[in-house]
């Protein structure tokens, strides 16, 4: 493809020489050049559809030689003014003896700032097509011979417009001996080269002895002597050179190289590299193949050190059918400061020039490696390589065997098709043990320190772009028994890979790692915005092996004491990986822990797009219970999360030391939640929180506080209490409880109830009674409940015990997540003891249904009623009851009948009026 491009381009620019030649022939012959101007212009018009502008006179000498200056000239693109070609200058000189024995001898041909614009398009068509084209008579065939040609100041560009490939070459100089057919001369250019694909900005300098036969497609050059300096192959201050010479006879099928030398130096991304190629001797034909070693040099020097390699294949002989060599050979260094590697590896080589076979039958190499980080601080190891390659039908096979410290790694390799390789492969290997060969890979903490100031990278995210892999074709399969690199061991690996260049996908992928088996399926397409798709089970998984390490608070010491520290800034969530992530697959985890939490039966479905991902379902059973439900995460704008999960029989107060850091309660319970929160940071989060939740517990208990024993502690110090008194929680306390329920509204990360509810031995809490906050963003609570004691305290403390059933004191929750405060209120406790004493040495005297009436009185009944039913010696329910069978004309006359209150009577009532505040 390239020789017939560069060929259309060479007849494009030898057509414009062609016409400019024969133009300055024509009009030199005639001597009358100007009077045709008109006439040629209109012809190139009629036959070309091009604009031909000479745009001054055609000058004319004729002793001792008949020339022509044709000044500027210009010639438009086929059936377009847009400029094809254009020449400042082009000057013509013609041999006068030559003349007068009717041969055309041209002598030299001067052109000067010519520019020629080359255009490929989308189709496959050149703009130069229409030059190219057969004329319908052919006109009689002039031989000229030019005995110099002097090109100054030329320009000539290239465009591919289906690739987007440019290529240019200006500041174009070159000057020729004389120039004819099937002779050889000397020619000298040097030339700006710039290019795109790839990027090319170099000046050239060639100089050489060509001779060129296109009709016997025999091409020589001697005494070659070329140069390319500057930026290419992607390094700078790059330098080429080339000396020999070549003999290319193509009907022959023959090739003699003789004195080649190759050689490169250049900086690549940092690395100065040094290649030399020699070939001093070279010649095939039909007959025999002879060679003179050949000899590669490779030296690279960069800031981790030396690389050396030096490649050198053996004498070669044979015919086209079957050459062979004594061997390859070659030799590695490395000197890396405390890193020194020799390697060694040879082989015979054997070829089938006809067929385009080629065969290294027995590549065999060792190599011993110094190096401190090495376990032992060095590594001998050795291969062998077979490899066979058929050109024409496009086929590699090679098998290898490699033995490297305690790791044997076998296997062979098949390549089919070269322009898009479908490769196949199978590799095994006993135990591969990276810590020999790499050094341990122990992690290590990648936790910032307290005084960190690194903030994370708020450029946007961009998926990798792994389009190359649309033309990777892969069949093969991966087996392993033993794979090691600290801390952590894999066993049994087996795993298919298959890549058709859609999908590139791990199969049947089956491996334990430490303790864990995991097996599945992974696989990526879509591969200019990777999808990655997998469904993977694992048995049990300990993630907090795999964790890093947490930091130690700075100011602690031996003791494990800590000193005050400043708060560091906060750093913002990093969720760029999410951004750029497009998956989906399920995961399931037999058994999980993290940290001290322990789940099971995990099952997870992960779908993540642009920003936005879900986990759904998002199932697992932990804290004795299950949890049921999805999440979202939205990472597009402003990192927002979504949860929803229905939560069954769990263990309430590991659940809550793990999310909010809180141990107050126990006991079993269900939990419904469905929250959101928005921001860039663990507390905007916090702060962000909305929703709902709602919470039913059974048979569990508030940690650190023992309602019962804080009142009886409370009544036995009342002469010397006023007030609230605050108390700090004591996890050795508790008070029980049988049932509970709660919602909870959450707003800006402030969780409000008000509707608790809560049934126990000793106490009763009605819904309603009970009412306050949890702010989650500052870990604060501010919560005021209104337990009642019940009778049940009768016989759990004796006397003491019995006074305060029907207690109802209010008691305030304060203080953090990590240390609450329970508050009573110390002065309406003492007034409600009072009256329960009261009352119980009241009732203690009375006895009977006084007593019972007297009781009335407390628990909130008619105060006026049960008061009578005491005075009367009847409880207030009897006096109801005979007072509902009476008949109204006795209602009425007693109504009417003036009470008689005795005077022990009235110093009763007064007394119970004052007690009871009635």
């Amino acid at each position: 493809m390239k020789n017939t491009l560069l060929k259309k381009i060479l007849y494009a620019v030898a057509a414009v020489i062609g016409l400019v030649l024969l133009l300055v022939v024509y009009l030199a012959v005639t001597f009358d050049p100007n009077d045709y101007k008109a006439t040629v212009i209109q012809l190139v018009k009629d036959k070309k559809q091009r604009t031909l502008d000479i745009k001054g006179d055609i000058k004319l000498s004729f002793w001792p030689k008949i020339g022509a200056d044709l000044g500027e000239i210009t010639l438009s693109e086929h059936q377009s003014d847009k400029q094809f070609a254009a020449i400042k200058g082009a000057k013509v000189a013609l041999a006068v003896l030559p003349l007068l024995r009717k041969e055309i001898v041209v002598d030299t041909v001067y052109l000067d700032g010519a520019q020629v614009n080359v255009i490929q398009h989308a189709d496959g068509s050149f703009n130069f097509d229409d030059l190219l084209s057969k004329e319908e008579e052919e006109s009689q065939q002039i031989n000229f011979d030019v005995q110099g040609v002097k090109i100054t100041n030329t320009q000539a560009s290239f465009i591919n417009e289906a690739s987007g490939a440019k290529y240019s070459v200006d500041q174009f100089n070159l000057t020729t001996g004389q120039v004819a057919l099937k002779t050889p001369f000397d020619l000298a250019a040097d030339f700006h080269l710039v290019a795109n694909q790839p990027v090319v900005d170099a000046l050239a300098k060639i100089k050489a002895n060509v001779m060129v036969d296109p009709e016997g497609k025999h091409f020589v050059v001697k005494g070659l002597d070329a140069s390319l300096k500057g930026a290419l192959l992607d390094g700078k201050d790059v330098n080429v050179t080339a000396l020999g010479a070549v003999d290319i006879d193509a009907a022959q099928t023959a090739l003699n190289v003789s004195g080649l030398k190759l050689a490169m130096q250049g900086e690549f991304n940092g690395a100065k590299r040094d290649v030399s190629l020699q070939a001093p001797a070279l010649a095939v034909n039909p007959k025999q193949i002879a060679s003179e070693k050949v000899i590669l040099a490779l030296k690279q020097q960069d800031a981790q050190g030396d690389f050396n390699l030096d490649v050198v294949l053996a004498e070669l002989k044979g015919n086209q059918q079957a050459v062979e060599s004594k061997g390859i050979t070659a030799d590695v260094k490395v000197n890396a400061g405390a890193r020194k590697v020799d390697g060694h590896f040879e082989s015979p080589v054997k070829a089938n020039l006809a067929d385009m076979i080629f065969d290294v039958p027995a590549l065999a190499g060792k190599f011993d490696i110094k190096d401190p980080a090495l376990p032992n601080g060095a590594m001998q190891g050795q291969f062998k390589l077979s490899a066979n390659a058929d050109v024409k039908q496009e086929k590699v096979k090679t098998s290898f065997d490699l033995n490297l410290a305690e790791t044997r790694l076998n296997g062979d390799v098949s390549v089919a098709g070269f322009k898009t390789p479908h490769i196949g492969f199978k590799v095994h290997a006993d135990t591969l043990n990276l810590n020999a060969l790499l050094g341990t890979g122990k992690a290590k903490s990648s936790a910032p320190a307290a005084n960190s100031t690194a903030k994370a990278d708020t450029k946007p995210a961009k998926a990798a772009d792994l389009s190359a892999l649309k033309t990777l074709f892969l069949d093969g399969s991966i087996n392993i028994g033993k794979i090691l690199y600290s801390p952590y061991t894999l066993t049994g690996l087996n795993v298919g890979i298959k890549a058709d260049g859609q999908k590139l996908a791990l199969q049947g992928l089956d491996v334990k790692l430490d303790e864990s088996r995991i097996h599945g399926n992974v696989g990526i397409s879509q591969f200019n915005k990777p999808l990655y798709t997998f469904d993977l089970n694992i048995d049990k998984l300990d993630l907090n092996r795999y964790l890093p390490e947490q930091p130690k608070p700075a100011g602690a010491t031996e003791n494990k004491t800590v000193a005050k520290v400043a708060t560091a800034e906060e750093q913002p969530l990093d969720l760029s990986a999410l951004k750029a992530l497009n998956a989906q697959g399920n995961i399931r985890i037999g058994w999980l822990k993290y940290g001290k939490t322990e789940a099971k039966n995990l099952n997870i479905g992960l779908k993540a797009q642009d920003g936005l991902a879900s986990l759904q379902p998002l199932n697992v059973d932990v804290y004795q219970g299950t949890v049921r439900g999805a999440v979202t995460v939205d990472a597009r704008a402003n990192p927002a999360f979504t949860i929803k999960q229905s939560l069954q029989n769990i263990a309430v107060g590991p659940l809550l030391v793990d999310t909010i850091n809180n141990d107050m309660l126990s006991g079993t319970g269900n939990v419904t939640l469905d929250v959101t929160a928005q921001g860039n940071t663990v507390t905007a989060l916090k702060k962000s929180l909305g929703g709902s939740v709602d919470l039913r517990m059974a048979d569990g208990a508030v940690k650190g506080f023992d309602l019962a024993g804080t009142i009886r502690d409370a009544k036995a110090k009342l002469s010397l209490l006023k007030g609230q008194a605050n108390t700090a929680a004591d996890q050795t306390k508790k008070t029980d409880f049988s049932e509970l329920t709660a919602t909870f509204n959450i707003k800006n990360g402030v969780a409000h109830n008000d509707d608790l509810a809560m049934k126990a031995p000793i106490f009763r809490l009605p819904k309603g009674e009970s009412k306050g906050d949890i702010d989650i963003g500052k870990e604060q609570i501010n919560y005021l409940a209104k337990p009642t004691l019940v009778n049940t305290l009768k016989g759990q403390g004796g006397k003491d015990a019995e006074q305060l059933a029907g207690v109802g004191v209010p008691i305030k929750v304060t203080g953090t997540f990590a240390a609450p405060k329970f508050g009573i209120d110390m002065a309406a406790l003492g007034q409600a003891l009072a009256k329960s004493a009261a009352l119980d040495a009241l009732t203690d005297k009375l006895g009977g249904d006084k007593a019972g009436a007297v009781k009335s009185l407390i628990n909130g009944e008619n105060k006026a009623d049960a008061l009578k039913g005491l005075l009367n010696g009847k409880s207030s329910t009897k006096n109801k009851e005979g007072e509902a069978a009476k008949s109204e004309a006795e209602k009425g006359a007693e109504e009417a009948k003036p009470t008689e209150e005795k005077p022990a009577d009235q110093l009763k009532q007064k007394a119970l009026k004052k007690l009871l505040n009635f």
